[in-house]
């Protein structure tokens, strides 16, 4: 009996469902199917009934769902306090970010904190926010930037900036020629959104713009990480709405525009970055790193407001694109 196992017991007896709990822990089906049968011949019991149609719990099955939960938990624990003593010393600190963070403020934060503390050595992983929570109350991670948690979580969180929305469209198209666009303008536009299973939060906020102006979009493809929407944007196959720090990318056949009017009120959940730790967790290197974000992040970055669009024409070259901004 292995931990992989017990995970795979876990998570089968969750869903009820071999092809979800498969889809849940990133692992094909077949090979689920011979972690369980591992286990049960191991265990000399049977501890689902499996049909064509539906997944079951044996009695036996019922008792090692509760055992294995326990095991897993007390695993985790002993882990965490293994980690944490090993961290006592203020040696190393782990910090996690989603691309938004990592792509705007977080590397002048790291090079300020590495020139005040020189000692102290940084890893750093980027992640979604549920991953970099699920690392958090795991132990492995000693802060992280994400949005707000969606799930009851015993990590703090405090918010650090709010991001706007820009637009982003090829180059040629005839809205490219305005300084600015309205939420109003898009409307009836062909749109490329993030994946809803993937990026929640991105599809949730570009859902919420729409909806600030009572319409839903023109959804032709969904684009799971920026540099496919920017490929999307510039194929032809749509426009889509970025935050700010997108701004700083540069793609061929690609401008942005500003959006005016489109700062909801309250700010959706998508729209905000902040810092999640856990303050039960006594760690100075992670506290000065706190009050570094607190001093350096604003909470709108002016620097990434685009420039107005220039009335001068310009000159093309193949397929390189105009500035950022359209400058």
């Amino acid at each position: 009996m292995d931990v992989r196992q017990l995970r795979c017991f876990i998570a089968v007896a969750e869903e009820l469902h071999f092809g979800r709990a498969a889809e849940r822990l990133g692992v094909a089906p077949p090979a689920l199917s011979r972690q369980i049968s591992a286990l049960e011949d191991e265990l000399g019991v049977a501890l689902l009934t499996r049909t064509t149609r539906q997944v079951a719990m044996t009695r036996a099955g019922l008792i090692m769902l509760e055992e294995a939960k326990g095991i897993l938990v007390k695993m985790e624990h002993a882990s965490r306090a293994v980690r944490e003593a090993s961290l006592a010393s203020g040696k190393v600190l782990r910090v996690g970010a989603i691309d938004a963070a990592s792509s705007s403020f977080v590397p002048e934060a790291l090079m300020a904190f590495r020139a005040r503390f020189p000692g102290v050595e940084i890893k750093f992983v980027e992640a979604m926010t549920a991953a970099l929570v699920q690392m958090l109350e795991a132990g492995k991670l000693d802060l992280a930037l994400t949005r707000p948690p969606r799930k009851p979580t015993d990590c703090a969180f405090e918010i650090l900036r709010v991001e706007r929305p820009i637009v982003v469209l090829h180059e040629d198209h005839p809205l490219a020629a305005r300084d600015h666009l309205t939420m109003l303008d898009l409307v009836g536009e062909p749109f490329v959104v993030p994946s809803k299973r993937i990026r929640p939060y991105a599809y949730d906020l570009v859902m919420a713009y729409f909806e600030s102006v009572g319409a839903v979009p023109n959804v032709t493809i969904e684009a799971t990480e920026k540099p496919a929407m920017m490929s999307a944007v510039a194929a032809g196959l749509g426009m889509a709405l970025a935050p700010d720090w997108v701004s700083r990318l540069s793609f061929p056949g690609v401008t942005m525009r500003r959006l005016r009017g489109a700062m909801l009120d309250p700010p959706p959940p998508g729209a905000l970055v902040g810092v999640s730790w856990r303050p039960q967790q006594k760690l100075p290197s992670r506290d000065d790193f706190l009050a570094i974000l607190r001093e350096s992040v604003t909470l709108l970055d002016e620097r990434h407001v685009l420039p107005p669009v220039s009335s001068k024409p310009q000159k093309r070259t193949a397929r390189t694109g105009s500035p950022i901004g359209g400058a």
